[in-house]
């Protein structure tokens, strides 16, 4: 219910979330796979989550941080709602990337 006020209520985003904008506004990216999301790994999907997202130039916070509302099985519970928007190609080229990320032990 949070994320679809500003990511939409397919997960789909702001139709301008690609567009740079003046700084009048932030343009939420979508959560289905379709925008840069699976580029990150989980624990960086639940740290923006926690922590939000601030403009670089002048630090205005265009995401919430939800440390603190949700915790930490929440935003486990939110990284897999969003996974599972992912199409199976996305997800695929998701894991076997973290998979070359991984460190060799």
């Amino acid at each position: 219910q949070h994320c679809a006020l500003c990511h939409g209520p397919q997960a789909q985003g702001h139709p301008d979330w690609q567009t740079p904008s003046d700084g009048a506004f932030a343009a939420a990216p979508p959560l289905n796979g379709t925008g840069n999301d699976w580029k990150r790994t989980r624990t960086e999907l639940a740290a923006v989550i926690k922590n939000g997202v601030r403009r670089k130039s002048d630090k205005t916070e265009v995401m919430p941080a939800w440390k603190g509302r949700l915790g930490d099985r929440d935003i486990e519970d939110v990284v897999n709602w969003m996974q599972s928007l992912w199409p199976e190609q996305v997800y695929d080229a998701w894991n076997k990337a973290q998979a070359t990320a991984a460190p060799k032990s």
